[in-house]
C-alpha cells in the first residue's frame, strides 16, 4: 500500500472516531457483522476478498467499503497490495436492517 493510502486511511479512521465520540455513546448498537453479512450476500465475494470495512457515521449512516487483494505480477511478491472493489453509503435501522443504499446493493459480476 502506498504511503498516500495509508495515510488517507489514517484520517478516515480517526475522522469516523471522531464523529462516533459526537454521537451518545448509550444510544450507539454495534451492527457491524450483521451489516457486512447484509452486503455480501446481495453484492456477493469478491475472489480475492480482503476485508470488509464498515464505519458508522451519523444518524444510523454507514459507509461499507469491500477491499480486493490485487494479484501480484510475477513468481512471488514482497507485499500485498489491495483496493476497494466497491463501496456503499447505507442507511441503516435500529435494529440492523439496511433500509437504503447508494449505489444499490445489487450482484455484482464475479
Amino acid at each position: 500500500m502506498s504511503h498516500y493510502h495509508q495515510a488517507a486511511e489514517e484520517i478516515m479512521a480517526k475522522v469516523d472516531q471522531a464523529a462516533l465520540q459526537n454521537d451518545d455513546p448509550v444510544a450507539l448498537s454495534d451492527h457491524t457483522d450483521k451489516i457486512k453479512s447484509q452486503v455480501l450476500e446481495k453484492v456477493g465475494r469478491p475472489p480475492h476478498l480482503h476485508r470488509v470495512e464498515v464505519c458508522r457515521h451519523h444518524n444510523d449512516n454507514y459507509r461499507v467499503n469491500i477491499w480486493e487483494k490485487l494479484e501480484q505480477p510475477g513468481d512471488f511478491a514482497v507485499s500485498t497490495r489491495v483496493h476497494i472493489w466497491s463501496s456503499y453509503y447505507l442507511k441503516v435501522s435500529d435494529s440492523g436492517e439496511i433500509t437504503a443504499s447508494n449505489p444499490p446493493l445489487t450482484k455484482l459480476g464475479i
